[in-house]
């Protein structure tokens, strides 16, 4: 009988899966997507239009229904530029996964905003806490836009 997985263990494979699924969108829709090897800071694949004129870098964020935000970042996030962008992979154990595709300036901006609120009134220690993007963003109407719209890394 095999052993379940423990939690860590699930939490690098639901990491690794969305990297995948994510470069498998972009490779059926005709660019190339490279994953790149661990430890690259702010880029997990590396993404061109055919020709090589048109690049996007981005950092893959996966979760399922369990994950209430994801980590962005240790301090306060700066605009790395307009070709960086952060896709949010949804998995469902049954049906398709779902994609947000945003610009990093967008992400940060939005996880700056909210932990600055968080913050107001923690105790000191509580300044070490992360930045993080909730779930509650990509739902709400204002995220829509980003939903599946592959198009917005302007590689095609």
């Amino acid at each position: 009988m095999q052993k379940p997985l423990k939690k860590i263990g699930h939490k690098i494979f639901t990491g690794i899966t969305g990297e995948h699924f994510v470069a498998a969108e972009i490779s059926k829709r005709g660019a190339i997507a490279t994953i790149t090897l661990k430890n690259v800071p702010n880029i997990d694949i590396l993404s061109s239009s055919i020709d090589g004129k048109r690049t996007a870098n981005i950092q893959v964020k996966t979760g399922r229904l369990t994950t209430g935000g994801f980590i962005v970042g240790h301090n306060p996030m700066k605009t790395l530029g307009k070709n960086f962008f952060y896709i949010f992979v949804f998995l469902k154990d049954d049906g398709e996964s779902e994609y947000w595709i945003i610009p990093q300036a967008i992400v940060a901006e939005t996880a700056e905003i909210d932990y600055q609120k968080w913050i107001k009134g923690r105790p000191a220690k509580s300044k070490e806490a992360p930045r993080t993007f909730q779930w509650k963003y990509l739902k709400s109407k204002n995220f829509q836009k980003y939903h599946n719209n592959w198009k917005i890394l302007g590689l095609w």
